[in-house]
């Protein structure tokens, strides 16, 4: 069954996904980079602020994991 859990696990997942992607390696290159960040309201400018984003709250992101592991754990 589809619970709100397994859609904040799924969540998180994905955000996990977005804070290992490297900049310089993996972003500039495909044109997604935080240095193609301009002053325009397109959804492209958007998406790299949200994964800029990401990238500046990988500690929390790292003990909400945590957190969710320990969950998983004593819940059998």
């Amino acid at each position: 069954m589809l619970s709100l859990w397994t859609i904040l696990q799924a969540v998180l997942m994905m955000f996990n996904g977005v804070a290992v992607l490297n900049n310089e390696r993996f972003l500039e290159k495909y044109g997604w980079g935080f240095s193609q960040m301009q002053s325009s309201n397109s959804l492209k400018m958007s998406v790299i602020g949200g994964i800029h984003a990401v990238h500046y709250f990988r500690a929390f992101l790292m003990v909400i994991n945590v957190v969710v592991i320990v969950i998983k754990l004593l819940s059998g």
